[in-house]
């Protein structure tokens, strides 16, 4: 697929998991990012310029919502997708605290990937 030029931060604990959404999305045409916590997801992001957020909700050090409310509170133009496995009342609170959207793991990518698209076109760097 062709470059888009845009890039992803993809936050996940579970290496398998952030290597095989990493490689789906750079397949997609993007340039992806990775952290394993919400630490190193700042880190990241005061790195490298970062269009969307994908970020797992129980994470060791920093959990998602931390992390969105930090990352919110510093960049607030770039849009953070929560994914994770959790009940729909975990989204809420997410989705409370701003975050772009909230994703159930194992959901179809190709609606990750969609909802992915609209988030970098809402970033501050679209």
């Amino acid at each position: 697929m062709e470059r888009n030029n845009k890039s992803l931060l993809v936050v996940e604990d579970d290496r398998d998991l952030r290597y095989l959404l990493s490689v789906r999305l750079v397949s997609a045409g993007y340039m992806v990012y990775g952290a394993t916590n919400g630490l190193e997801a700042l880190e990241q992001m005061e790195k490298h310029s970062i269009d969307a957020v994908l970020t797992d909700y129980h994470m060791p050090k920093m959990d998602g919502l931390e992390f969105l409310s930090l990352s919110r509170a510093r960049w607030p133009g770039i849009p953070v997708v929560v994914y994770s496995a959790e009940q729909d009342n975990m989204a809420h609170e997410a989705l409370d605290r701003d975050a772009f959207a909230w994703v159930r793991k194992g959901n179809d990518f190709t609606m990750l990937l969609e909802i992915l698209a609209a988030a970098v076109q809402q970033s501050v760097h679209a």
